[in-house]
């Protein structure tokens, strides 16, 4: 009985065997061909090099200046308005003046330049609630492709800023 077990077993483990090499592939000296690789690999960007210019498109060219003369020496005078002697008119007329023009780094610039005048003590006739109103209000006069550009976010961070900081001084802990 011991020696029909040992058989059957040894017969089973070379039926295994060959079963195992019957079907594994025989080796062949065929490879297997891949694809041509591209002729030119371009990356997504390709067409420019760091820190190189892009050359202005038509309709750049078409649409000139974004700033007139006269918006421009208004701008001048509200600064200079305002440099002089800050206080509610000459703030309200500058960021006004600031919104007017359409660029968001200036407006954040005149933001920045009222903010800095607030730290100091020069601007006491506007509180931190009413200076938080009007760069708000003055932020929509903004056109809306100004408000979601690139220049756009970083003003939207430079208001988020300058609203916790007068936030902060509005509701004292």
């Amino acid at each position: 009985m011991v020696t029909f077990l040992f058989t059957s077993v040894f017969v089973l483990g070379l039926l295994a065997i060959a079963i195992y090499f019957w079907q594994k592939p025989a080796n062949r000296s065929e490879t297997i061909g891949l694809p041509p690789l591209p002729e030119e690999r371009r990356g997504l960007f390709s067409d420019f090099r760091v820190n190189q210019l892009r050359p202005a498109t038509e309709n750049q060219l078409a649409e000139g200046p974004k700033v007139d003369a006269e918006t421009f020496q208004e701008a001048i005078k509200a600064i200079k308005a305002f440099q002089e002697s800050p206080n509610r008119n000459s703030t309200t007329n500058l960021l006004h003046i600031a919104a007017l023009a359409d660029d968001a780094k200036n407006y954040g610039r005149a933001v920045e330049l009222v903010l800095m005048s607030w730290r100091d003590g020069s601007l006491r006739d506007l509180s931190a609630r009413d200076l938080q109103a009007l760069f708000n209000s003055e932020y929509w006069v903004l056109s809306s492709r100004t408000r979601t550009s690139g220049a756009g976010f970083v003003l939207k961070e430079t208001l988020s800023s300058a609203n916790r900081e007068l936030e902060a001084t509005n509701n004292p802990i």
